[in-house]
């Protein structure tokens, strides 16, 4: 897994072969298989939740599912799995978003400050957000099939989002810097409220066509 370490004199005599992540399907399915064999029962939502988590790796997520096992009474569900795993409701973000979209400065750091005070970590809260940011681009842009969210999530998109996909992506942009850096942040809370502070204060992008058509006027 870090191939980078492995000194060039080992390297000039080895094959490498990379291999590319499994889909949340897959690892899915063999999560059920080995569940099944074991006779315990689970829901659908739970071990779909696991298998994203894993993010790609088999491995992690057999990893994860006996932190669920050992917690679990009878059934793996998916409040027991979000709640092992420190996994926070897609609802919760829409709630960020719509303070985002709002431009609620003042009101967006008093609900992340809730949220952590709840005893979600910054590393679980800033993940899920990027990954919700990333369906949300990807709903928006028109790629069918490749986003995950919530009807609520699509229908406020479709009817009261005013965040085009450009703003969505500078959104995805400043909070993945965020996320890559939170190791080396002295202060991670103040800088978390410094990004969602920026993010609300954002002012949407212009469409250039829509300039040139005369639809909407310049400042």
């Amino acid at each position: 897994t870090d191939a980078h370490k492995v000194p060039d004199t080992i390297l000039s005599r080895t094959q490498k072969f990379d291999f590319k992540p499994i889909s949340v399907n897959d690892i899915s399915t063999c999560l059920k298989e080995i569940l099944n064999s074991e006779k315990i029962i689970y829901t659908e939502e739970g071990i779909y939740l696991i298998a994203q988590k894993a993010d790609g790796s088999l491995r992690d997520s057999l990893s994860l599912l006996d932190q669920v096992i050992a917690y679990a009474d009878k059934t793996l569900n998916d409040a027991t799995v979000r709640d092992v795993l420190g996994i926070i409701e897609e609802n919760v973000f829409l709630d960020v978003m719509k303070l985002i979209n709002e431009k609620n400065n003042q009101k967006i750091i008093t609900y992340i400050n809730h949220l952590l005070n709840e005893g979600f970590s910054i590393s679980n809260f800033i993940s899920g957000f990027n990954e919700f940011i990333r369906h949300c681009m990807l709903c928006r842009s028109n790629n069918s099939g490749t986003y995950n969210l919530s009807e609520d999530s699509m229908e406020w998109l479709e009817t009261q989002c005013s965040l085009s996909t450009t703003d969505l992506l500078r959104i995805l942009d400043l909070s993945l810097q965020f996320e890559s850096n939170l190791k080396h942040i002295p202060q991670p809370q103040i800088s978390l409220e410094t990004l969602f502070m920026k993010l609300a204060l954002l002012k949407n992008s212009i469409d250039i066509a829509q300039v040139l058509s005369g639809k909407t006027p310049l400042n």
